[in-house]
């Protein structure tokens, strides 16, 4: 293992270039990650990423010997940035196997529980699935949902809207509580955490809630290294080790 790493290393420093006459001794190869506003898991603070799972991946590319370069942008620019090789790693996201023909995912960072939020006042016919498919539900474009959730998706007759933009959980919720949706779906820490920072600004976000119960099974939060990437395989059996030695909860 130590061997592997270590020709990794010496790869990433003859792409570097020459080194400069001055650069400590202690510089690192830089590891290129890209991210999407998804608090709290990450969210820019200044001009600082951080967040639950930044904090992970920075002490874990630390821990990987190289320096983390963490740029936030609109999700789909991340993944075309991974797609393309422009990037090494991306995070957070879930498992499909669309994504698996891209990326290279590590262990899970986090979990990902999905619920359904309405506006208090609504008069459901049920909280099953089953009793919603008449309802007008948003979802955001890029994320990737339960298999069972995205079944049900396909066979039922009420309309869907497909969010694409910078902050489509935003978007969604705002577009509840003003009537325009009946239903959204999105992971619950996320939405909750938007709910209480964007309440003053949106007090009618005040009046949202979620139904009980998850929509589909709890899902791994993952991140994941571009197959375009020559040491993709080292870099996450690597960044797999150093997450173990974290003993995350």
């Amino acid at each position: 293992m130590k061997r592997r790493i270590s020709v990794f290393l010496l790869f990433m420093l003859s792409m570097l270039g020459p080194v400069p006459l001055f650069a400590s001794e202690r510089s690192q190869p830089e590891l290129r990650i890209v991210t999407s506003y998804y608090p709290p898991f990450q969210y820019l603070e200044g001009n600082t990423v951080v967040g639950e799972h930044t904090a992970i991946i920075r002490q874990v590319v630390t821990d990987m010997n190289l320096t983390p370069h963490i740029e936030l942008l609109p999700w789909i620019r991340a993944e075309a940035r991974i797609k393309s090789g422009a990037a090494d790693l991306v995070y957070s996201l879930t498992y499909s196997e669309q994504r698996a023909q891209h990326y290279l995912f590590t262990n899970p960072i986090g979990e990902a529980r999905d619920v359904l939020f309405v506006h208090r006042d609504a008069r459901l016919p049920g909280h099953r699935l089953a009793d919603l498919d008449e309802l007008k539900i948003g979802v955001s474009a890029s994320y990737s949902y339960s298999p069972e959730f995205m079944r049900w998706l396909e066979n039922r007759s009420g309309p869907v809207v497909r969010i694409s933009h910078e902050a489509p959980e935003l978007t969604g919720l705002r577009m509840v509580a003003h009537g325009r949706l009946d239903l959204f779906i999105c992971e619950v820490s996320v939405c909750e955490y938007i709910i209480e920072t964007h309440r003053d600004a949106n007090p009618k976000l005040d009046r949202l809630e979620h139904l009980p119960g998850t929509v589909g099974i709890r899902r791994p939060f993952r991140a994941a290294f571009s197959r375009h990437h020559p040491e993709a395989a080292a870099l996450r059996e690597a960044f797999n080790d150093a997450l173990d030695k974290l003993d995350l909860p």
